[in-house]
């Protein structure tokens, strides 16, 4: 388990880094202007992000019906651990919309 546990963390990092920076370049050249983008902004920067570090977990073998749920609860946290540290990486809203 550990060993699944650092492997996702590791491509975690790389993963929700790389979502946040292309949306954020995505926000920059098509949506600047968009006051649809900002008021979605949950959109590219949390559901995304999530769905694609869930979809990582899952293929590390994490929440499979026979495996242990303790390690199910560790890749959510993380999941969670790594999501709210990329929140505001990228998104130009954050200092003036909270």
């Amino acid at each position: 388990m550990k060993e699944r546990l650092l492997g996702f963390l590791f491509c975690g990092v790389l993963v929700a880094v790389a979502v946040n920076l292309a949306a954020d370049k995505i926000h920059t050249w098509l949506f600047a202007d968009s006051l649809w983008f900002q008021t979605h902004w949950y959109i590219p920067f949390l559901m995304v992000p999530a769905a694609c570090l869930l979809t990582l977990a899952w293929s590390f073998g994490f929440f499979r019906p026979a495996g242990p749920r303790s390690a199910d609860a560790a890749a959510l946290l993380a999941t969670a651990l790594l999501l709210y540290l990329t929140l505001g990486a990228g998104y130009s809203c954050w200092h003036y919309c909270f």
